[in-house]
């Protein structure tokens, strides 16, 4: 039966012993990096002393690989071979892989890298081959609901302690780039000897990092910094961050602002934001703790006119994005930006 496991298992798994095969499924290179670099380590601790990476695609020289894998004897030494697939394994690649992986031996291990797994895969000659002598390792990005005890166990394993606060702050502020995240708790670890991370000390590193992101934009806005979002914004433009991607969280959060102000009654667009379900509506759509002041603020600042205004003018700036490459874009955000004063 295939063994699936999280990647913070990785090192207990190897503990009891190397497989001929290892499934990475995801695309977190975080993850997929340190799972591949912690299973060649403990192979080469193990005598494989030679690795060789091939990515498999309709040019794929199988010639080559099957010669790779064949290189054992007299002088040759034990070695890896790792092999990134498509989403999608072609018929003949099916076929190709399926021969290829029956030459494993004790001298070869075999890492296969899939950006993900479907059950009609799984039904693949290939895949049920080699099951039963395989572990799965999941390095798909954990999710909002499963980041913080992704944190909290690597928090752990550098021996740092995370107050509660500081989690939610640092869990927000790196969701989905778990490489930023790892960096900002290097540092945590390299500034702070006790290892206890406070709130103030996590704000402080997210700020000493100058890694702003979207976010950071979003909840400036909705707080009516508009100064604090003008500078995060020229900072964005700086690290040539896409403004489809501004213009599509900005999206999301405009959703979630008239989400949570839903009326039980009748509006008219010059009234204020209902807030009269605030909590319950938080927490349906499991906003962060700490992202709740910031809709609060923009709750207590417009009206209905002000937030479809808003909304109107988002979707004309996509229609442009979609039309035109030019930097007035840039200028067209900031004009916007000043709306949520």
């Amino acid at each position: 039966m295939l063994q699936r496991i999280f990647s913070e298992a990785v090192d207990a798994n190897l503990s009891k012993g190397l497989q001929p095969f290892y499934l990475l499924v995801g695309q977190d290179l975080l993850l997929v990096g340190e799972s591949k670099d912690k299973i060649v380590q403990s192979a080469r601790q193990q005598g494989f002393e030679e690795k060789n990476e091939f990515t498999i695609n309709n040019d794929t020289a199988w010639e080559k690989l099957f010669d790779q894998a064949q290189s054992y004897g007299l002088f040759a030494s034990r070695q890896i071979l790792v092999l990134t697939l498509p989403d999608n394994i072609t018929t003949t690649q099916q076929k190709q892989l399926a021969e290829l992986l029956a030459l494993s031996n004790p001298d070869l291990l075999f890492i296969l890298h899939l950006p993900k797994l479907t059950k009609p895969m799984e039904k693949q000659g290939w895949f049920s081959q080699i099951a039963t002598q395989s572990i799965l390792i999941n390095c798909q990005t954990p999710d909002v609901s499963k980041l913080p005890v992704w944190l909290q166990h690597r928090a752990k394993a550098m021996n740092l302690t995370l107050e509660p606060e500081a989690m939610k702050l640092l869990c927000y502020s790196y969701e989905g780039n778990l490489l930023a995240l790892k960096q900002a708790l290097q540092l945590l670890q390299l500034q702070t000897p006790s290892g206890k991370i406070s709130l103030g000390k996590a704000q402080e590193i997210i700020e000493q990092s100058a890694q702003f992101t979207p976010f950071q934009w979003i909840d400036a806005l909705l707080d009516g910094k508009i100064g604090r979002a003008t500078r995060i914004l020229h900072h964005l433009k700086n690290e040539e961050v896409q403004t489809v991607v501004l213009l599509r969280v900005i999206q999301k959060e405009l959703m979630i602002l008239l989400e949570i102000t839903r009326s039980p009654q009748a509006i008219k667009g010059f009234q204020p934001l209902y807030n009269g379900n605030l909590r319950a509506e938080f927490d349906r759509l499991k906003v962060w703790q700490n992202r709740r002041p910031f809709y609060q603020s923009a709750v207590n600042r417009f009206t209905y006119t002000k937030l479809y205004s808003l909304i109107q003018t988002l979707a004309q700036l996509e229609k442009q994005v979609k039309q035109e490459f030019s930097d007035e874009i840039w200028l067209e955000l900031e004009r916007f930006g000043l709306q949520f004063s």
